[in-house]
C-alpha cells in the first residue's frame, strides 16, 4: 500500500512529467468528441532541435517532433497520426547536423526512461512490438519499481521544463561558444565516437549511415504512397555551432545526405548556414531556437514551401 501512494505521487513531479511533456503536444482520440482537430495542412517530425525549430501561426500546422535520436520514431509517429493530416498534407522531415548518422545509436540499447517519452505518445498495438514492451508498460505503471532512487524528487524536485516558453537568449556570447563546445566535444563526438568532423566516416557510421538513408526512404514511400507530400529541411544552427562544421565536415555529415533525396525529386531546403537564421538572438543556447527565432524561422520556411509549390 505504501508503495503504491509513494509511487503515485513520484508520477506527479516534475522529473516524471518532464519525460512525458512532449505527448501533450499529439492530438488523441481520448475525448474526441470535444476536442479533436484534423485536417492538419502541414506537420514536422523529427528530434529536439525540429521541436525547437517549428511554430505553426495562422494555418492548421502541428509540431509532432518526439525528441528522438533517431528516425525509426518518426515513421511510428507518422503511422499512427497520419490520419489525422488532410489529404495531400505536407510533412516536413528535418535534417539535422547527425541526422545522416543516426542509424549508429541503433546499435545501442535505449533505457526504459527514454523509451517511456515515446511510448506515451503511440498507440499499445504499436507499443507491444517493442522487444521491451512488457517492460515498458510495467514501467510506465510502476517507474518506482525500476528507480527506487526517484523518492529523492519527493523531497527536491528538478524544475519543471519550460524550455518552450523561452524567448529570449539567456546566454552572454562566451556561454554560447562555451555551449557549443560542449555539444561537440562532450555529447556528439563521444556519442558517435568520432575523433574529428573532419574525417571520413568510419566503418560503423558508414553502416550507421546506411541505416539512416534506409529509414528516411521508408518514411518517403510511407508519404507517398497515401498522397501526402514529404519536404526535407535542414535546420538552422547558431553561429557558435556552425563554426565547429567546416565545409567538409558540412558535406560529410548534411550536404551529401540532403543530396541523395534530391536525387529522388523530393525539395529539399537547406538552412544550415542561412546568415538570417544564427543570430544568437534566436536561441537560447547553442542549438535550440528560442520562441522567437521558432516563429521568425517557421514564417520563411512556410513562405519559401509555398513558394515551391507544395503549400497551397
Amino acid at each position: 500500500m505504501i508503495f503504491i501512494v509513494l509511487n503515485k505521487l513520484v508520477k506527479k513531479t516534475n522529473w516524471w512529467n518532464n519525460n512525458t511533456a512532449l505527448s501533450k503536444q499529439f492530438v488523441s482520440n481520448n475525448g474526441y468528441r470535444s476536442n479533436l482537430q484534423r485536417n492538419y495542412e502541414i506537420v514536422n517530425v523529427g528530434s529536439n532541435p525540429a521541436r525547437f525549430a517549428f511554430f505553426y501561426e495562422d494555418i492548421r500546422g502541428q509540431n509532432w517532433s518526439s525528441g528522438t535520436q533517431g528516425l525509426d520514431m518518426d515513421l511510428e509517429v507518422l503511422r499512427f497520426y497520419h490520419s489525422f493530416m488532410k489529404q495531400g498534407a505536407t510533412v516536413i522531415l528535418p535534417i539535422v547536423a547527425f541526422s545522416s548518422v543516426s542509424g549508429y545509436l541503433n546499435r545501442y540499447p535505449s533505457g526504459k526512461h527514454y523509451l517511456a517519452k515515446f511510448a506515451s505518445i503511440l498507440d499499445g498495438l504499436q507499443i507491444k512490438y517493442h522487444p521491451k514492451f512488457k517492460d515498458l508498460c510495467s514501467y510506465m505503471q510502476y517507474p518506482l519499481l525500476y528507480n527506487f532512487s526517484a523518492l529523492r524528487y519527493l523531497v527536491k524536485d528538478t524544475e519543471p521544463d519550460r524550455r518552450l516558453d523561452i524567448s529570449e537568449q539567456p546566454m552572454q556570447a562566451i556561454e554560447m561558444e562555451e555551449n557549443a563546445r560542449w555539444w561537440i566535444e562532450k555529447c556528439w563526438k563521444p556519442e558517435f565516437n568520432i575523433r574529428s568532423l573532419d574525417e571520413p566516416l568510419t566503418k560503423e557510421l558508414q553502416e550507421g549511415r546506411d541505416v539512416s538513408i534506409l529509414m528516411m526512404c521508408n518514411m518517403i514511400e510511407f508519404l507517398r504512397e497515401r498522397g501526402y507530400k514529404p519536404f526535407i529541411v535542414s535546420l538552422p544552427m547558431s553561429a557558435a555551432l556552425c563554426a565547429y562544421f567546416t565545409p567538409q565536415a558540412y558535406e560529410t555529415y548534411i550536404r551529401s545526405f540532403i543530396r541523395i533525396f534530391e536525387q529522388m525529386g523530393i525539395p529539399c531546403l537547406d538552412y544550415t548556414y542561412d546568415i538570417r537564421f544564427t543570430k544568437h538572438e534566436y536561441y537560447f543556447n547553442a542549438l535550440f531556437m528560442n520562441l522567437k527565432g521558432r516563429k521568425v524561422f517557421t514564417r520563411q520556411v512556410l513562405e519559401d514551401i509555398k513558394q515551391i509549390g507544395t503549400l497551397d
